[in-house]
């Protein structure tokens, strides 16, 4: 018969501030904030050269910055995940090892990372990224479940409406009369984040925004749809290549997301060409 170990860290360091009573020191305390600071400093020296204005950094910096760029934004949406489904009740071991910002913590990193990221040098849409492996049966109410899917895109949208700050402000100026490297790469940062949003907000089996609905349908309904779970991601793809009203439907929503943001397209396009540099070697 199996048991658990009989000294677990909770006993032998009682004091351990994963197991604070307080949620956001809990919380706080299973980031890995080594990581966090390193995907930053990263972040900030990309930004920095191409800010620069040196054409020879044009395709490589924009790449990385993408790249970097978009990972990080995959473990803010897992985080996400995970930490709501934490503040709701379920402070298991599994998910908390979603909370450190290590991608190699993922039960799924061809999902969650590999797959997003060659779709992206692909030339592709940006994933939504796979799901986390989550104790729901731990969670508090029907509420609770539904924020936990709402959460990941809800991080989307705040790294979009961060990333559209200095657009908003104007930092960079008019795209018809200036030329900026690093309001290029920005803008198409930001397309991969609106476009990760709208995908995940599709009520389809597998996807958050199906999630956010599940509680709340009969038993019945959640029962013959839970074989197709799996499929998300190819019913999305067979939806956006054989649908042309779909298709349309869903790039007029990103574009109009990045309307609301005052992410000018002239910005994504000029970045969008610049990264499609690297598909000819691909």
């Amino acid at each position: 018969m199996y048991q658990e170990p009989r000294y677990r860290s909770s006993v032998v360091y009682p004091g351990d501030p994963r197991r604070a009573r307080n949620t956001v020191r809990a919380l706080a305390a299973h980031v890995n904030w080594e990581i966090v600071a390193g995907f930053v400093i990263v972040l900030g020296f990309l930004s920095y050269v191409l800010a620069t204005g040196n054409d020879v950094w044009r395709v490589p910096g924009t790449i990385l910055l993408v790249l970097v760029g978009w990972i990080f934004s995959l473990c803010l949406h897992e985080f996400a995940h995970a930490a709501t489904a934490f503040i709701a009740g379920d402070r298991s071991d599994t998910t908390a090892t979603y909370l450190s910002f290590n991608p190699l913590k993922y039960l799924h990193p061809v999902l969650s990372i590999l797959l997003p990221v060659v779709f992206i040098l692909l030339g592709g849409i940006g994933l939504p990224g796979g799901a986390v492996y989550l104790r729901r049966d731990l969670v508090r109410s029907r509420g609770w479940q539904s924020a936990i899917s709402a959460a990941g895109p809800l991080m989307n949208v705040l790294v979009l409406v961060v990333i559209a700050i200095p657009f908003a402000l104007g930092v960079f100026g008019d795209p018809f009369r200036s030329r900026s490297l690093l309001a290029e790469a920005l803008g198409l940062l930001a397309f991969f984040q609106a476009a990760a949003t709208v995908l995940n907000l599709l009520p389809i089996p597998g996807l958050d925004g199906y999630g956010i609905i599940e509680p709340w349908l009969p038993y019945s309904w959640r029962a013959a749809l839970a074989p197709f779970r799996g499929y998300g991601i190819l019913i999305l793809f067979v939806l956006l290549w054989t649908l042309p009203q779909f298709n349309e439907l869903y790039f007029s929503s990103v574009t109009n997301l990045m309307a609301a943001v005052r992410v000018d397209p002239v910005w994504f396009a000029r970045g969008y060409d610049t990264f499609n540099a690297i598909r000819p070697q691909l």
